[in-house]
């Protein structure tokens, strides 16, 4: 299941009713349980690197987003105070 399915450790146990740590017993005496072991790191870590890649995109994004709000908001309200303050509408 581990190798051919690609479950983890705990998926196996779960469904063959024992505990994670004799999967891992058992996983660890096989000849591929190594390389297959490094290669799901490899995985792992490039698609951590990939998603550390986008949040960073997104959180730029949603602060230049914010931004643009804060700035049409000041816009809005010195337009606000501008009508105000003119003479126009103080009488």
């Amino acid at each position: 299941m581990y190798f051919e399915k690609e479950f983890n450790c705990a998926s196996i146990a779960e469904e063959l009713g024992i505990s994670p740590q004799y999967v891992s017993k058992v996983l660890k005496g096989h000849p591929k349980y190594e390389k297959e072991k490094q290669i799901r790191s490899e995985i792992k870590h490039k698609n951590y690197l990939e998603r550390k890649k986008k949040n960073r995109q997104l959180r730029a994004e949603i602060l230049k987003a914010k931004e643009n709000y804060e700035l049409e908001y000041l816009k809005h309200l010195q337009f606000q105070h501008s009508i105000e303050m003119s003479k126009k509408y103080l009488v």
